[in-house]
């Protein structure tokens, strides 16, 4: 079992991987959970977007069948943030791009917003943008599974599970009493958990499989599932996330105040 150690020691956990059931998500009689606890799980994941030096969000506008769109747009990550500013803004309007930052908030930061939208009947569409290299991994398996030229729409998570049963592997969390479904960001990171395991138990290694499923998907079931399995959900940022949050002063968090007013840039 040495190499689940090593593993747990690349993901910042320890212990031994096992299995458990996850069914009927999303799918039975709607019980939402407490907001606190669906907070608390979007709260360790990071999304970048850009601000003003006031904090106040970019706010793009672009037609859409001759009627204006107003977007701003939340990052998965935060290079391609940066690439969005330097690629594209800084072209269409200088001035105002050298002005402009990169700036991280939480998961559970865009959750609230889009929230609050939605009860001021906002016009501001707000947008998560996820990693195009994601995308690309989460339509090819898609392609693989005999939904050949589908396009993978959405924020992609991928979890290591089995083919027959419907049940996911789990990882201790460091108390070693309660356990996690880790659902990743990154293709890769599911992929190390599963050869890891698939080393260790190569007999049960043989029925399984990496699912991909949408973040909007799993942000519904945490709202409404009744199953009691969908609390042992938690979202594991990106390397790079990681990276960037292990990058933080000690007591800082990863979540920046949203501004109240948003700063619009002329085309």
């Amino acid at each position: 079992m040495k190499s689940f150690i090593r593993l747990g020691a690349t993901l910042g956990i320890a212990g031994t991987v096992f299995l458990t059931g996850l069914s009927g998500i999303g799918n039975q009689e709607a019980i939402a959970l407490p907001q606190d606890q669906v907070v608390k799980k979007l709260q360790e994941v990071p999304v970048f977007t850009l601000t003003n030096p006031k904090g106040e969000f970019v706010v793009l506008s672009r037609k859409n069948e001759s009627k204006p769109i107003s977007q701003v747009g939340f990052f998965i990550s935060k290079q391609d943030a940066q690439k969005f500013l330097d690629n594209r803004l800084k072209k269409e309007n200088p001035q105002l791009a050298s002005t402009l930052q990169v700036r991280p908030l939480s998961l559970a930061d865009y959750y609230k917003i889009v929230q609050e939208s939605k009860k001021k009947s906002d016009s501001v569409i707000y947008t998560l943008v996820p990693s195009q290299a994601q995308v690309a991994s989460a339509t090819s398996m898609l392609n693989q599974n005999g939904k050949k030229g589908e396009q993978f729409n959405g924020i992609p998570l991928f979890v290591p599970k089995f083919k027959k049963d419907n049940s996911y592997l789990t990882i201790p969390l460091p108390n070693g009493k309660e356990r996690y479904i880790p659902f990743f960001f990154e293709k890769e990171q599911a992929t190390a958990l599963l050869d890891e395991f698939k080393k260790a138990v190569p007999k049960e290694g043989a029925n399984t499989e990496i699912q991909v499923v949408d973040l909007y998907g799993v942000m519904e079931a945490l709202n409404s599932s009744t199953d009691p399995s969908i609390n042992k959900i938690v979202l594991y940022p990106s390397r790079e996330s990681i990276n960037f949050i292990r990058s933080l002063a000690p007591n800082q968090s990863p979540a920046a105040k949203p501004a109240a007013a948003p700063a619009t840039p002329k085309k």
